[in-house]
């Protein structure tokens, strides 16, 4: 007798979120029908939204959402359906904050962070961190890092008051990880909610960054201490391409002679030859249904 219902739990933090069951390409060609996923409990001080004449703490198909306001850190339980006999009961469910993120303050308030370097520009280093959602940090401030280690899923510069001019590659772990293409100041590069960490970063300024300032970044890798680098191109991996990346700290300084010269990150870094592929189980996060 086959499956006919699953179970599972989501984690949630304090806030408001959103709870969405998200699209699947097999149900849109009919080559499966979507179950259906039923909120049965959750903990104290979480409150359910759902939508205008939707069934209250239903998700039916892919598409629909509702919304979670806690109060309090708690759990969600979930009864995944078939919609049918021997039907499939793979949902994706994502559990998104709706807030406006935080910045993730490592230093005691009295520290100033360093000037701003002439001709550069301010800028935000944002992150989505296993298990605490979107988190953010100002230039020349750590992203999580050694105070308070967690393990970033994807990240995007965003400019201040100006145009960055920063591009970014990371490499995700995972069976299909790997190099991505490069991604301009203020696009997300990376993944939410899947148990995929960065291994590697590459950053480099663009054209229109002025020549004489540079990048200086310092990263931290799970099991490996804090490693700095500076120059108009930088990269950061760590000790083995199985450890991922729990700290992150940029800014932009006065270029030196040395750092005017590009270094080993090629402008082109997407042939086959280049991408880093890395085969190992992910375990699975508590916040994907």
């Amino acid at each position: 007798m086959m499956e006919q219902e699953r179970k599972a739990v989501l984690q949630v933090t304090r806030g408001l979120h959103s709870l969405v069951y998200r699209f699947d390409p097999a149900y849109a060609l009919n080559l499966s029908v979507p179950p259906v996923a039923q909120v049965e409990a959750a903990s104290e001080g979480i409150f359910l939204v759902t939508a205008p004449g939707e069934e209250f703490g239903a998700l039916t198909e892919p598409g629909k959402g509702l919304v979670v306001l806690a109060e309090q850190d708690g759990t969600i339980h979930l009864t995944i359906r078939a919609a049918e006999a021997g039907g499939s009961l793979q949902a994706s469910l994502e559990l998104s904050r709706i807030e406006a993120p935080r910045l993730s303050i490592a230093a005691p308030a009295s520290r100033q962070r360093p000037a701003l370097a002439p001709g550069a520009s301010e800028f935000l280093v944002r992150a989505h961190v296993s298990l605490r959602g979107d988190l953010s940090a100002a230039r020349g401030e750590w992203l999580c890092g050694p105070a308070l280690p967690g393990r970033i899923e994807g990240l995007e510069l965003r400019g201040v008051g100006a145009d960055c001019p920063v591009e970014y590659q990371v490499a995700t772990g995972g069976r299909t990880g790997g190099w991505s293409n490069w991604f301009p100041a203020g696009a997300y590069a990376g993944s939410r909610g899947k148990a995929l960490p960065l291994i590697g970063l590459r950053l480099r300024l663009t054209d229109a960054a002025p020549a004489d300032l540079a990048l200086r970044g310092e990263a931290l890798f799970l099991g490996g201490s804090p490693v700095q680098k500076s120059g108009r191109e930088i990269e950061f991996t760590g000790p083995t391409p199985l450890d991922p990346l729990v700290g992150l700290r940029l800014d932009m300084i006065p270029a030196t002679r040395t750092e005017t010269a590009p270094d080993s990150v090629a402008r082109q870094d997407n042939r086959p030859e280049n991408r880093l592929r890395v085969f190992r189980r992910e375990m699975p996060q508590a916040g994907a249904a």
